[in-house]
């Protein structure tokens, strides 16, 4: 994969954005949004409206415009914050909005070759949506919400365009982070779709691996967790079940670190990060089936006496459903006569029927303390101890290390391994290791994780 050099320029660049900020919206502009978002719904019940209120904003997410500018434009992808990077020039205690770090760095190498990178926010449907100012508390008071619901309808609208933005990525999926946390979009909804869109070996992340997570576990284990692949797909923070942005794909990506050091051996916990790998896989669909089947056969030439734990019914359901609800979904559901409403282009007239156009207000640079993008992090919570074992994880597919796992969708003959495990080689930057398993000693598997929340094939 290439990669520049983040230069000094491009970190003053940032600073820049986050210093100058975005021009605080005026009370008639927040009413003119308003108003537009409103047409033909205001009248409706409160219920049915924000029902309705929220299809639109949904639907016009996804009718925005995030094609790639040019066959070969990479994409950049951001969450929460850069600080104490080791080889970039960050003051101590300086912390820099990631956003800013995606939208200077993109500006950077376009200067150098056009069209070669970009950010949501900079394409056009990225700017459309963000003249909507949805994370506004003026333009929610606006809309009838309240600070939660506004929150939210603003989440999931820019959940939808990063959706659509990340399934249009072809080329290199830079991740301007060091780790996913599943309270944010980048776990949710964006590394998913280039995962079960067969796109996981594009992901690369930018920020380095918070090694420091990782001093408890064999070296081995911190190269592993250390690979794109790996932190393409794991989470390492415990968070709760009743969450708002808790989902079976939380529960399935949570890798407890705790429990993973309590394990004796490399290969007990090179087995126990696979595990979570395989769930994950199992969630992202028939895409990855293959992945699934690998990676649990390389979990029984390491642990023979295992029993692999995917994901149950259930929760694979709900993300089949949730890819049949995808943002291309939401463009199918958009009636025919809504002619230039699928773009909300501003001054054109739109029947109320349809939804309004875009207002006119400009799209500046965002301030620190308030990020109008395609998300607002909560932050991560620290990992906690979790309860349970794997073997209890969900009481789903079990699968016996020695029959192999009940596959997600119609299975396919498992791929047959040696006494070396085939996906060794599998994984980027890791090595074969050939090791000897003596079935009497197999170490347990570590606790599954607590009820949580928000590289190559697998690993």
């Amino acid at each position: 994969m290439i990669q520049v050099h983040v230069s000094d320029q491009v970190l003053d660049d940032a600073r820049d954005r986050q210093r100058t900020g975005e021009a605080a919206l005026t009370p008639a502009e927040a009413r003119r949004i308003g108003k537009r978002l409103r047409d033909g719904i205001s009248g409706l019940p409160p219920d049915k409206y924000r029902e309705q209120l929220r299809i639109r904003l949904r639907n016009l997410a996804a009718a925005q415009d995030v094609d790639l500018p040019a066959p070969d434009t990479r994409s950049t992808f951001w969450s929460y914050q850069l600080e104490d990077h080791p080889d970039l020039d960050v003051h101590t205690g300086e912390a820099l909005y990631s956003m800013h770090m995606a939208a200077a760095y993109t500006e950077a190498q376009n200067s150098i070759v056009p069209e070669t990178l970009r950010y949501l926010e900079g394409t056009p449907g990225g700017k459309a949506l963000g003249e909507l100012h949805l994370w506004d508390p003026q333009v929610q008071n606006e809309l009838k919400l309240t600070k939660d619901e506004g929150r939210d309808f603003a989440y999931e609208a820019w959940g939808t365009l990063s959706e659509k933005y990340a399934a249009k990525t072809e080329h290199e999926a830079l991740f301007f982070m060091s780790e996913l946390n599943p309270n944010t979009v980048a776990f949710q909804t964006e590394s998913r779709q280039l995962r079960q869109d067969g796109k996981l070996d594009i992901i690369q992340f930018m920020y380095p691996a918070p090694t420091q997570k990782y001093a408890d576990l064999a070296p081995e284990t911190q190269e592993l967790l250390a690979s794109q692949a790996v932190r393409a797909q794991v989470h390492t923070f415990a968070t709760k079940e009743n969450d708002a942005k808790y989902t079976p794909l939380t529960k399935a990506g949570y890798l407890d670190l705790e429990q993973l050091a309590a394990l004796p051996t490399p290969e007990a916990q090179r087995a126990a990060v696979l595990e979570v790998c395989a769930r994950v896989a199992t969630m992202d669909g028939p895409a990855r089936a293959a992945d699934v089947e690998r990676l649990v056969e390389e979990i029984k030439v390491l642990r023979p006496d295992h029993e692999v734990t995917l994901p149950g019914l259930e929760d694979r359901e709900w993300a089949a459903d949730l890819r049949g609800r995808g943002w291309d979904s939401q463009v199918a559901a958009l009636p025919e006569a809504s002619g230039t409403h699928g773009r909300y282009v501003p001054d054109a007239e739109v029947d109320s029927e349809t939804g309004p156009a875009l207002p006119e207000s400009p799209t500046l640079p965002a301030p620190a303390a308030e990020l109008p993008g395609r998300e607002q992090d909560s932050q991560p919570t620290a990992p906690s101890k979790a309860v349970g074992a794997h073997g209890q994880y969900l009481p789903g597919v079990a699968v016996n290390a020695k029959a192999g796992p009940a596959a997600p969708q119609p299975p396919t003959n498992p791929v047959k391994t040696a006494g070396v495990a085939s996906t060794h080689g599998f994984l980027p930057g890791v090595a074969p290791q050939p090791k000897s398993i003596a079935p009497a000693a197999a170490p347990q598997a570590p606790p599954a994780p607590e009820q949580s929340r928000d590289s190559g094939m697998g690993v």
